[in-house]
């Protein structure tokens, strides 16, 4: 399948790798159908790039290269919707938005992407954490995951 996009411009997609959310972004809920794009295999940032809106794009990036000691707390409402038992069976990244100066990057550590690998479904949650916030700067030294 072929699909189009912003930044990486016409590509060929595997319907196998589309990873389909239960109810979408926050903001974009009617757009559920993404791939995630990488530049190398090795890269820890990453694009959640829309299969049905080539402009629809999001940077992505494991949380455990931004605080070594992320552990969320998923409401069991959230993990019966992506078909698991336990919060191991997923796969977190985090939102991040890159700024021009690159050292005021912030992730968002509130609402993280959880994905179910094993059947590509993902979904957007809400932590029930009180001490992630919703703009974590990037390169914190810290790497605690608080301001």
């Amino acid at each position: 399948m072929n699909i189009k996009t912003r930044s990486f411009g016409d590509i060929s997609i595997s319907e196998d790798d589309i990873i389909i959310f239960t109810e979408g972004m926050y903001g974009f809920e009617e757009y559920k159908k993404y791939i995630i794009l990488k530049d190398t295999p090795e890269d820890d940032i990453m694009y959640l790039q829309s299969v049905d809106n080539k402009d629809l794009s999001f940077v992505l990036i494991d949380p455990f290269v931004v605080i070594n000691n992320y552990e969320p707390n998923v409401e069991i409402d959230d993990l019966e919707k992506l078909d698991v038992q336990e919060k191991s069976q997923l796969r977190f990244l985090l939102v991040a938005i890159i700024s021009k100066e690159i050292e005021n990057s912030v992730v968002n550590l509130k609402s993280p992407i959880a994905i179910n690998t094993d059947l590509n479904i993902a979904k957007q949650i809400i932590l029930e954490n009180l001490e992630y916030p919703l703009r974590y700067p990037m390169f914190n030294n810290k790497g605690d995951g608080r301001c």
